[in-house]
């Protein structure tokens, strides 16, 4: 014979322990999600400007090999 909760003082008592435990969880859930997104924009407003560093100094970099192989052709014709 099974009870249901209406039935049974001690399940009711349970089923809202329960409840609000499940209630507890989802909070600290919505916590960690807002820190973690607190984080995540912190972080990028860190490694944005370092993004952009690196981007120059990629564009840098590939403007002098190409200034260097401009160079070296160059030479190669007129030597």
């Amino acid at each position: 014979m099974t009870t249901t909760p209406e039935e049974s003082p001690a399940a009711e008592t349970r089923l809202a322990v329960l409840e609000a435990q499940i209630a507890a969880v989802q909070e600290g859930q919505r916590q960690i999600i807002s820190r973690l997104d607190a984080m995540e924009q912190t972080n990028n407003a860190r490694f944005d400007p370092l993004n952009g560093r690196i981007d120059r100094l990629f564009y840098t970099i590939l403007a002098l090999g190409i200034a260097s192989i401009g160079t070296m052709i160059a030479l190669d014709k007129v030597l």
